[in-house]
């Protein structure tokens, strides 16, 4: 691979060895036929203080001979429309109805 076909920028090729692990790809029955597949557990630690807690999303980058996990960034919450969502929550169904068909309205 050379260096322009590499989407792994800013990682050192050389990392230390206490971040690498060894794994082994086994496999896994897929149901109704049951033809084994390759397969690939991870687990321990290791992975939260690496950023990939439980719940975090995962983007998977795949090449020949290299897959590449990457935390996703979780996503930017806009405050004020959470906070508005919570004090509609509140409300009556009835008022709830209202103020959703009011801003269906103002939204065109």
């Amino acid at each position: 691979m050379t260096e322009s076909e590499c989407n792994a920028v800013g990682l050192n090729p050389e990392a230390p060895s206490v971040t690498r692990r060894k794994l082994t790809v086994s496999y896994a029955s897929r149901y109704p036929d049951y033809i084994r597949i390759p397969s690939i557990i991870m687990k321990g630690q290791w992975l939260a203080a690496a950023g990939f807690t439980t719940g975090t999303e995962v983007e998977v980058n795949v090449t020949e001979g290299r897959i590449v996990l990457t935390v996703k960034p979780p996503e930017l919450v806009d405050e004020q429309l959470v906070n508005a969502l919570a004090q509609l929550n509140k409300l009556p169904a009835r008022k709830q109805k209202q103020v959703l068909a009011l801003s269906g309205v103002a939204a065109g």
